[in-house]
C-alpha cells in the first residue's frame, strides 16, 4: 500500500471518528466499502476521501487536498461534493458532464454501497429498521438506480469514444486463417 493511500485512510478515519451512519454503524465503514468496489489506487484514495470534503469542509481546505493528493484526486473530490442548492439529478448530471472517469467510477461505487441492504441490519428497533428500509428503497428507486444507469452508460460511451475507429476496424477485420 502506498503512502498516499495510507494517508487517505488515516484522514478518513480521523475525519469520520465518532460519526455514525443512519444505521448507527461507524461511518468509516462506508468509505472503506466504497474503496473495496474500485480498482486503482487513485480510485481508492478518492473513495476514502469522498465524504471528508463534503461532510467536513473545515477538516482540510481544497489546497490541502491538492498539495497532498494532486489535481486529479482533488478535482474528482470537488465533483463528488454535492452542493445542496442542486437537485440530486443536477448533481449527478454535473458528474456525468465532467467526463471525469475517476469521479464517475467512485460515484458508481458509492451508490452501490448506498444500496446495500445489509446496512440496516444492525438497527434493533423494528419501527426504526422499517423506516430505514422504506426511505432507502425510495432512494434506490428514485435516485440511486437511475444514477448508476446514467453514469455507467456514459462511462461505456466514453470508453467507446476512446477506442474510436481503430477498434471498429480491427473488430470488423476478417479473421486470419
Amino acid at each position: 500500500m502506498s503512502e498516499l493511500l495510507e494517508l487517505a485512510i488515516a484522514i478518513a478515519k480521523e475525519a469520520h471518528e465518532g460519526q455514525t451512519d443512519k444505521a448507527n454503524r461507524p461511518y468509516f465503514l462506508h468509505p472503506q466499502a466504497v474503496a473495496s468496489f474500485v480498482d486503482t489506487e487513485q480510485e481508492k484514495i478518492v473513495a476514502y476521501l469522498h465524504d471528508v470534503m463534503e461532510d467536513h469542509p473545515d477538516y482540510l481546505p481544497e489546497s490541502g487536498f491538492r498539495e497532498r493528493f494532486g489535481d486529479a484526486v482533488t478535482d474528482a473530490l470537488l465533483l463528488l461534493r454535492h452542493d445542496r442548492d442542486d437537485s440530486y439529478a443536477e448533481y449527478i448530471d454535473k458528474i456525468k458532464k465532467s467526463d471525469n472517469r475517476l469521479a464517475i467510477r467512485v460515484k458508481i461505487a458509492d451508490l452501490r454501497h448506498n444500496m446495500d441492504v445489509s446496512r440496516g441490519i444492525t438497527i434493533v428497533d423494528p419501527v426504526e429498521r422499517e423506516s430505514f428500509y422504506r426511505k432507502r428503497n425510495e432512494k434506490v428507486t428514485r435516485c440511486y438506480m437511475p444514477a448508476i444507469r446514467l453514469l455507467s452508460e456514459h462511462l461505456r460511451e466514453m470508453d467507446e469514444a476512446t477506442a474510436g475507429p481503430a477498434a471498429e476496424t480491427s473488430a470488423n477485420a476478417a479473421p486470419e486463417s
